[in-house]
């Protein structure tokens, strides 16, 4: 099958100790007995290129390891998965392939202790034309841990978006919580400078308030803490498309997934791109999709996944309202296993979960938005509204 997705960025090796559904307790000095360790490719380039995979995108991994033991594990466990889909890494002798522990829990959102290694190098260089030959989109993950592609307000990032659009690919970006070796960099600036190359946005309300705000990316939206006000989170999606973005999704943990498109002009673009996208039923959105009810065992890649399920409907031109619930299906997939990729067996599987009579709680919205229709919510500034 010829690829149509390349995912690029961050990638890393993940290892889970096994918390046994108790709340995360990290007292000094304390001896906390644990389960085993899953050990299991990570970072966003992993999660979404492999969850894409599943979902049955063929798709192309690129970005850089070390010549090391734990770049070995993490070439093999792509290999595992499929034969030939680690060919895209890049090992680079004298770094330290990443790695994250991530301690997470049921009752808790995670705690990640990071290694960047030689992601830190990733560059416009690892992402070249014949990368991208062939495919429709690439997407770029976790920017903020990608030093290099950070500095100068992002010139390098800028570089890398443009290099997919001179290709004839759509582009998507994730963000993270941005990495404190790089305070210095203005991020208003570089998405001011990088978002006109970026068809869809899609971070998480935390991450995308302090780049635009100022605020702690910290914020979680877990634990009791209560959904932010509908005009913040509309004003910071908005303040995305005026950067230049055409699709911004903000991801919400338990409340959902919220989308904001841009006018029939941006998206006529973007259908230039994905020959057969219906321009007008994606121009002018603004709606939200509930999450599935399910029992939650753990959120590592929740987010990624979620895109992963995105991205696939988008590639398969289907309209905002199906691209929300598979996005919302995949991540509900994806918090049933404690990893991130174990509860995500296929597109079958995604599919009977999206048409599914699960319970979808309705965030605490105003009533000024209507439905659900087929699942999503609509806004006031939707175009089934004006």
């Amino acid at each position: 099958m010829p690829t149509q997705a390349v995912v690029a960025g961050h990638i890393c090796l993940d290892l889970l100790p096994d918390l046994m559904s108790r709340r995360l307790d990290l007292t000094p000095g304390a001896l906390r007995v644990v389960g085993p360790m899953t050990v299991a490719p990570g970072g966003s380039v992993s999660n979404t290129g492999l969850a894409l995979h599943r979902l049955g995108v063929a798709s192309r991994i690129v970005a850089r390891i070390g010549e090391d033991p734990l770049g070995t594990v993490l070439r093999g466990a792509l290999e595992n998965e499929s034969p030939g889909l680690g060919g895209g890494l890049v090992v680079r002798p004298g770094e330290g392939t990443s790695y994250s522990v991530l301690l997470a829990s049921a009752e808790t959102d995670r705690i990640v202790i990071h290694y960047p290694g030689a992601n830190d190098g990733f560059s416009a260089a690892d992402v070249d034309v014949e990368q991208l030959r062939g495919a429709e989109l690439l997407h770029l993950g976790y920017p903020p841990l990608l030093r290099r592609l950070c500095r100068n307000e992002g010139l390098e990032l800028l570089a890398v978006m443009r290099t997919a659009h001179a290709a004839g690919l759509a582009t998507s970006m994730d963000m993270c919580e941005p990495d404190d070796r790089i305070a210095d960099v203005s991020w208003p600036a570089l998405l001011a400078q990088v978002l006109p190359e970026v068809d869809v946005f899609m971070p998480s309300f935390g991450e995308l308030r302090a780049m635009l705000s100022g605020h702690s990316a910290s914020t979680q939206l877990w634990d009791g803490a209560g959904l932010p006000p509908e005009d913040e989170i509309r004003g910071l999606a908005e303040q995305a498309l005026g950067l230049g973005a055409t699709v911004a999704g903000v991801k919400l943990g338990r409340f959902g997934l919220y989308l904001r498109t841009s006018d029939a002009t941006r998206l006529g673009r973007l259908a230039t791109r994905l020959p057969g996208l219906d321009a007008g039923a994606w121009a002018n959105r603004e709606l939200w999709a509930p999450v599935f009810d399910v029992d939650v065992v753990g959120t590592t890649g929740s987010g990624d996944a979620t895109i992963a399920g995105f991205l696939a409907a988008l590639l398969d031109r289907r309209s905002p309202p199906a691209a929300l619930n598979l996005a919302c299906a995949v991540g509900s997939l994806c918090v049933q296993a404690p990893d991130a990729l174990s509860g995500i067996a296929d597109r079958v599987a995604a599919e009977e979960r999206a048409a599914s009579d699960l319970g979808r709680p309705r965030p605490p919205l105003s009533r000024a938005w209507t439905g659900p229709v087929d699942g999503v919510l609509a806004g006031p500034r939707d175009q089934t509204a004006q």
